[in-house]
């Protein structure tokens, strides 16, 4: 069965809108971002400098767009603006036709969602590939997203495992991690067919920069191989600065994983180099009802939405079923606020408690609360209940009337019951009210001991998203850690990321430490490694460089990064130019050479450095690649390298 083209809806035990599997699951994610908040004094201080940006990037977004807009041209892309869903779908089509595309692989992106992109591609007589393991289990399924970043959350590791089993040929134990390895030996093969990689777009900056996050490496093969990369960006992911990146970057990973960082995060400023020369890149920016919603002063704050989903986590109504539940792309709070502005047009603002966990859990602070509260004034499915809401309300301020009330009520009450109007699942009523019983008591409810006690504190709102001077002292300190203190740093991020750092001198030292490494062992072409390739001669050890081709699959990959960060344990590297490029995330295990100089960047100064860089790829890796698209589970390994290591290199001993 070709799954590339949408088959129709798997009859899996489950159902859309009603899923066991979505509370647990839900419940971890908060869990993992409680875990690293608790690590994070300046929370509040990054919500606040977070907000303020995207509120200047709205107030901006044509300016800004421009700017983008010429700085992509200036490095040769092509960029095409789409005003709705039906001419992003054509402009998209129109760019497959002209490259003779037959097969498209694709990286998560809730854009292409939004636009109905896969049904449009496949009716063209495309091949489409999701390459995310979540958006390729729900592929299978044929259902819509569960989630804006958990694909697969409605879906047990039981169900996907029939899924595989139905679709695939599969057998195996439904395990989250033996089935992460059955996706990624079926998807791999199509990132080397396809002629086409669409991608979403996290972040782009008015110097030209695009900023794409993920954690499988699924997204950098996406954006890498095809000799054709389209990213689709919605109108709001624009920011003011490259500077802004410092606290966006802090955010959407803890919000949406519990992540200091995403395990790789991609910036493009140019175009990549393949064998056959350079790719070609077209950037499709997408209205759709945005600059509708950025003209409307109530609910223009919409737009700074992340897409981290942590709203979607904290939903008491999310968690009962999903996105299916809300029958639209984007569910949640944030769901609820686009509608009304993004087609297809609607209302849904029903799906709300008004509990205020998603205006306390946004990572920039929309006031997600108070505008489903706003909505619910102007909703015409809420007119009923606002009259009944109003009288009943007019009531309950005057006990004398709601006393002189409560007998024609209950006996109301009683024959809707009895008639079956609709009020069958409600409790009974007591046959008395709470007054009439407490008016009987001789005694109080409460012991004289309970009744010294203080009153309860009144609820408090939100804690204010300004930072407290504590906090503001704290950032706006220059603090200089020593040396040795950031290598201290680095090394307990790598571990608690799942990578190691050790120390090499010299090139007999690095080969004698690569001689039990597995095989085939591919070293990148760079000077460091070119004495380290005579040493391992003289030792007998079998290798490869990676010069007039692409790599095949590598045992180990041994590559040279550009610098370190310790705050989050991340590397740079160069991952965009030369026949090398894709070296380190076609192994099982990757390392990667670091001077100790630069291993001690901040993330301002490893911005600035991407920004000084000048134009391709750089990426930054936290860690081994990974999921948790089933079940929340852990997997590493998951279409990248299962092992990182960092090697602080010293060239002479």
């Amino acid at each position: 069965m070709d799954i590339t083209t949408h088959p129709e809806l798997h009859r899996a035990a489950v159902t859309l809108g009603r899923s066991p599997a979505v509370r647990p699951a839900a419940h971890r994610a908060l869990a993992a971002r409680d875990r690293l908040l608790s690590d994070y004094p300046l929370w509040e201080a990054w919500r606040h400098q977070a907000r303020v940006a995207k509120t200047e990037a709205v107030a901006r977004l044509d300016e800004l767009l421009d700017n983008l807009e010429r700085a992509v041209t200036a490095w040769g892309g092509r960029v095409l603006h789409a005003r709705d869903a039906a001419q992003a779908r054509q402009l998209i089509l129109d760019v497959a036709r002209e490259h003779g595309v037959k097969t498209v692989v694709k990286a998560k992106s809730m854009t292409t969602e939004e636009i109905g992109l896969n049904p449009a591609l496949a009716a063209a007589g495309l091949q489409v590939m999701e390459t995310d393991l979540g958006e390729f289990i729900v592929q299978l399924a044929g259902h819509p997203p569960a989630h804006l970043t958990a694909p697969a959350l409605h879906l047990n590791r039981h169900q996907i495992a029939d899924l595989f089993t139905a679709h695939l040929g599969f057998q195996s134990a439904a395990e989250p991690e033996a089935l992460a390895r059955q996706a990624t030996t079926y998807i791999q093969p199509y990132f080397f067919e396809a002629q086409m990689g669409i991608t979403g777009v996290n972040f782009a900056t008015p110097e030209g920069a695009m900023v794409l996050l993920e954690n499988e490496s699924n997204l950098r093969f996406t954006a890498t191989l095809p000799k054709v990369h389209l990213a689709l960006m919605g109108l709001e992911k624009i920011i003011p600065h490259l500077s802004d990146l410092e606290v966006m970057l802090r955010l959407l990973p803890a919000s949406a994983t519990g992540q200091r960082l995403t395990a790789l995060v991609h910036f493009i400023q140019g175009l990549k180099i393949q064998p056959q020369g350079n790719q070609i890149f077209y950037l499709v920016l997408l209205d759709n009802g945005r600059r509708r919603l950025a003209a409307d002063p109530e609910m223009a704050e919409a737009l700074y939405c992340l897409r981290c989903g942590a709203c979607l986590n904290v939903c008491p109504i999310f968690q009962v079923g999903a996105a299916h539940l809300y029958n639209r792309v984007y569910p949640g709070a944030i769901g609820i606020l686009l509608a009304p502005h993004l087609p297809p047009l609607g209302d849904i603002c029903d799906l709300c408690t008004q509990c205020g966990a998603c205006q306390e859990v946004c990572p920039v602070g929309i006031r997600l609360a108070d505008k489903i509260r706003g909505l619910r004034r102007h909703s015409r499915r809420f007119r009923p209940l606002r009259a009944v809401t109003t009288t009943a309300g007019a009531v309950l301020s005057h006990p004398r009337w709601y006393r002189a009330l409560e007998p024609t009520t209950r006996r109301l009450a009683g024959l809707a019951a009895r008639q079956g109007w609709g009020l069958s699942g409600l409790a009974t009523l007591s046959p008395e009210s709470f007054h009439k019983q407490q008016g009987r008591r001789r005694d109080p409810l409460l012991g004289a001991g309970d009744q010294e006690r203080p009153a309860l504190p009144l609820c408090l709102g939100p804690k204010s998203l300004a930072p407290d001077g504590a906090e503001t002292g704290r950032l706006a300190s220059d603090e200089n850690p020593d040396p040795d203190s950031l290598t201290a740093l680095l090394a307990k991020r790598l571990r608690e990321a799942g990578s190691s750092l050790a120390e090499v001198k010299g090139p007999a030292d690095l080969a004698r430490r690569l001689a039990g490494e597995a095989e085939p062992l591919w070293l990148e072409d760079h000077p460091w490694l070119r004495p380290v390739a005579d040493e391992l001669e003289q030792l007998g050890v079998r290798f490869r460089t990676a010069q007039a081709d692409w790599a095949p699959m590598a045992g180990t990959a041994v590559t040279v990064g550009l610098g370190a960060i310790p705050e989050t344990g991340s590397v740079l590297v160069d991952s965009g130019a030369g026949p090398g490029a894709v070296l380190g995330f076609r192994a099982g295990k990757q390392i990667v050479l670091l001077d100790r100089n630069s291993s001690r960047l901040s993330l301002a100064q490893a911005l600035n450095y991407v920004r000084d860089r000048g134009p391709g790829l750089v990426s930054w890796l936290t860690g081994p690649s990974r999921t948790a698209d089933i079940e929340k589970v852990l997997v590493l390994g998951a279409q990248g390298p299962l092992h990182l290591e960092i090697f602080l290199y010293q060239e002479e001993a």
